[in-house]
């Protein structure tokens, strides 16, 4: 269906005050999901925020940093609503990176956010390099396996130019979670060769689906233990089996000031001239190369301009309810 952005927008500010979310978060948390949804990620826009405002209430308080060294420091999330404990943590990898050169910021006991990709964007228009990644409950797999032991482990990472930043957002399974979660409430098929069953075997209904399938044979399964590495033991958060709710689920962020290894204009000149190389790619269609991020931008940009979403009815309806104070309805 198609729906106004403003009502979509009030809808999930009302679901954000009858959840008791102090008021001054209320925008970043909108925004943030309502960004998802315009770029096209609808595993991880409204309906991911219909899902995760049932934990909103949760909230034991504000983040904050339980220990640091050096560049490293982990912080006690106590909770929080994602997106406000992401701000807290961006800002910390970027204070530590104006002192050390790189600021890297373990963050435990938090609730979920949507697309990783606004926060290593943040740190990329402050200038830095950013990088963000989080792990989950062993939720995939690698071909021939049979055992869910990796989290879905995504990653991205914006670095500055003289226009807007380069920004790269992957999971390293090939399709999120989220996809698994809206085709079982909805009763579509699963994408072919994305998620195996108890018996490692391919499947496409969503009730049969085990765990997600990493994604790159080998070299995937490689970037994913990395990933795995990054937000858990590096600061002794659990991972794989150990992860056993949102609270014990690890994120990283990290900051690197291209100053202390050079200069900050050599970096932007590399990364624009870079930019530039891509987009002068040919390819066998003459079809311009797409260079990663530009897709959802024009996206995103076009959706604003129409003023309108496409939503499912099913997570309208759930919005509706969640928007009456009803964080059950599903």
């Amino acid at each position: 269906m198609r729906v106004d952005i403003t009502q979509v927008r009030y809808l999930m500010a009302e679901s954000c005050h009858r959840a008791g979310v102090p008021a001054e978060s209320v925008e970043l948390i909108v925004e943030h999901y309502l960004l998802g949804e315009t770029q096209g990620k609808k595993s991880h826009g409204v309906a991911k925020f219909c899902f995760e405002s049932q934990f909103f209430g949760d909230r034991q308080g504000s983040p904050r940093t339980v220990r640091e060294h050096g560049a490293l420091a982990t912080v006690d999330a106590r909770r929080e609503i994602g997106p406000v404990s992401a701000d807290y943590a961006v800002r910390a990898a970027a204070d530590r990176a104006c002192e050390w050169g790189v600021g890297i910021i373990g963050m435990i006991n938090t609730q979920r956010y949507g697309v990783l990709y606004p926060w290593a964007e943040r740190l990329a228009r402050a200038g830095f390099l950013g990088i963000v990644m989080n792990t989950s409950r062993a939720d995939s797999t690698v071909a021939g396996a049979r055992t869910p032991f990796l989290g879905v482990n995504p990653l991205s990472y914006a670095v500055p130019t003289h226009d807007e930043p380069l920004v790269v957002d992957m999971s390293t399974t090939k399709s999120p979670m989220g996809v698994l979660w809206e085709a079982r409430r909805n009763g579509t098929k699963l994408p072919d060769e994305a998620f195996v069953d108890a018996d490692g075997e391919f499947t496409i209904d969503p009730h049969e689906a085990a765990s997600a399938m990493v994604f790159g044979g080998h070299k995937g399964f490689a970037i994913s233990l990395l990933i795995q590495i990054m937000t858990g033991s590096l600061f002794g958060f659990p991972m794989g089996d150990d992860v056993d709710s949102t609270w014990t689920t690890g994120y990283t962020f990290i900051a690197i000031d291209p100053s202390f290894g050079g200069s900050l204009d050599t970096f932007l000149d590399g990364n624009a001239e870079l930019v530039r190389s891509m987009e002068g790619v040919a390819t066998r269609d003459g079809r311009p190369l797409q260079i990663p991020g530009h897709r959802s931008r024009l996206l995103h940009r076009a959706v604003l301009a129409s003023g309108e979403l496409n939503i499912e009815d099913s997570v309208y309806r759930r919005l509706e309810a969640r928007a009456a104070g009803d964080f059950t309805f599903d």
